[in-house]
């Protein structure tokens, strides 16, 4: 898988979780402006990603497949 790819998966599940729970409802007691919140997840999980791609020091951003 491409790493992008697998640390953006892993920030969207984290976010997502971690809003779900921060709504304090079961899901299917939500609103739709509750579901409004954790749709903003899918935007919000990229900022880690991007973190990663332009810091020099990781490996992430880079075209490199030595490891």
């Amino acid at each position: 898988m491409n790493p992008i790819l697998a640390s953006y998966l892993r920030s969207l599940l984290a976010t997502t979780l971690t809003a779900v729970f921060a709504i304090g409802k079961l899901p299917f007691l939500f609103t739709a402006e509750d579901w409004l919140v954790v749709a903003n997840t899918v935007w919000i999980s990229a900022i880690p990603v991007l973190i990663r791609i332009i810091n020099p020091k990781d490996t992430l951003g880079t075209s490199d497949k030595s490891e």
